[in-house]
């Protein structure tokens, strides 16, 4: 319950929080920046024709691409993140410039595909040419992590070209069908589980967290072309997200979907932002209720323990190492649409919460994201040093980041932790704005007040 001296002023928390609401056809858009973005973008031959790619490594201080040695310069992985991100963007800006960016990223990411439907991760600079790199271990063609993440772009991508280009729309709409048949067979095991109640058809059998991407790009691509096929799949990807969530509201795990059988990990961590996008679809109630169930349960108290990067599922000891602009983008993911969805204030109230991280509510008290630059540093990697280079996949997923808050109409962030960050107390309270905030976690969820003045 919330203690008594605590008032709830619902409609004054969102004054507070949202001290200079805004639309983004008004052509604000504040916080987003795209100049180191843009810096890391690069126009190359390749397999015949111009594309463009992003660099993935870029060190500070001069932030200029570096190549990684054994892997290459760009993958299929952070070209696809940029599609997800400048899709959406240009929904909003409808600038040419992002149009020409976007058609260049797609191109690659088909040349990357096998005729089998997988993918190749990796290009690199091999005697003045681009090159696949075919054998490297985070490059090999596969159906896996850059397959789901090359599914969502291209499923992105196609909504986005039926519109201006019909002939590249149905390139785009060839490439994810040849991708059905390595699909069938992950989900060849569909229903059978193992002795943990985990599923088995998943990818990797029980990779919740690569799955979730996978879903949010089945999505589109039926949302783009209307192929019962891609909306069964992600239904069945959906049964084994389900079958992941563990705990009770006050019970550890506190409802969390676990990446694996194994552990729960921030990063990639999408399951509740695809299921809520997937509600939308099909308005089935149970993926509704049980990512809002992570939403009301889970994510305040990891925000309040003040965003750890991961726990094994029989152990409450949190590991802080590692935190990353991509721990962050799939939690205010879920937040946002979930507000979008029930368009209760307090999910709202949650997105700036964990926002609150790009901006110095974190272990190392540094502001990680820079609107005067687009920088985003790669990450905290002992709970206080800082990594302050900034590849692509921090830069894109801080400016995922920075677009969902402007879609919650989250325009100002100035977050402090008042409270001791803990994962197991149930009220938390923060400085917004310069205003006190308590966020008190019951028997179903969160609620949200205000403390009054003395």
């Amino acid at each position: 319950m919330i203690p008594q001296r605590f008032k709830s002023i619902f409609v004054l928390a969102l004054a507070l929080l949202s001290p200079f609401p805004i639309s983004a056809r008004q052509g604000e858009l504040q916080l987003i920046n795209k100049s180191h973005l843009l810096s890391l973008a690069e126009k190359v031959y390749f397999g015949h024709d111009s594309v463009y790619v992003i660099d993935v490594y870029s060190n500070y201080p001069t932030y200029k691409p570096v190549q990684a040695k054994g892997e290459g310069f760009a993958c299929v992985d952070d070209a696809a993140r940029a599609i997800v991100f400048l899709v959406n963007y240009n929904r909003l800006t409808e600038k040419e410039e992002d149009l020409t960016l976007i058609t260049g990223l797609v191109k690659f990411i088909l040349k990357m595909q096998t005729p089998d439907g997988k993918f190749y991760n990796f290009v690199k600079k091999k005697n003045g040419k681009v090159v696949i790199n075919r054998y490297g271990s985070t490059s090999k063609a596969r159906f896996g992590w850059w397959a789901s993440r090359a599914i969502w772009g291209l499923g992105t991508a196609a909504s986005y070209f039926k519109k201006y280009d019909r002939a590249f729309y149905l390139r785009v709409v060839s490439a994810l069908k040849r991708s059905k048949h390595p699909l069938d067979s992950v989900l060849s095991k569909f229903g059978i589980v193992d002795t943990s109640g985990a599923p088995t058809w998943l990818i990797y059998g029980d990779g919740a967290d690569v799955s979730s991407e996978l879903v949010l790009g089945l999505n589109e691509a039926y949302r783009a072309t209307k192929d019962s096929f891609y909306l069964r799949s992600s239904e069945k990807i959906a049964e084994g997200l389900l079958k992941l969530q563990r705990g009770k509201c006050n019970e550890f795990p506190f409802s969390a979907f676990l990446s694996n059988r194994f552990k729960w990990h921030a990063w990639a961590n999408s399951q509740s932002a695809a299921l809520l996008d997937l509600y939308k679809i099909t308005r089935d109630r149970d993926l509704l209720n049980a990512a809002l169930r992570e939403v009301d349960c889970f994510l305040p108290r990891w925000v309040g323990a003040l965003f750890f990067r991961e726990f094994r599922v029989n152990s409450m000891l949190v590991s802080f190492d590692g935190q990353i602009a991509y721990n962050i983008r799939p939690a205010l993911m879920a937040t946002v649409e979930a507000y979008q969805i029930t368009r209760n204030e307090k999910y709202k109230t949650l997105s700036l919460l964990i926002s609150s991280w790009f901006f110095g509510n974190n272990t190392a008290m540094t502001s990680m994201y820079s609107n005067k630059n687009g920088v985003c540093y790669d990450g905290i990697e002992d709970s206080l040093k800082i990594n302050r280079n900034s590849g692509a996949e921090s830069t894109i997923e801080a400016l995922y980041s920075m677009l969902l808050l402007n879609e919650a109409g989250v325009t100002n962030v100035d977050v402090k932790m008042v409270s001791k960050p803990s994962l197991q107390a149930r009220n938390f309270i923060y400085s917004v704005n310069g205003e006190e905030l308590v966020l008190t976690i019951q028997q179903n969820g969160f609620e949200i007040s205000i403390k009054p003045d003395n």
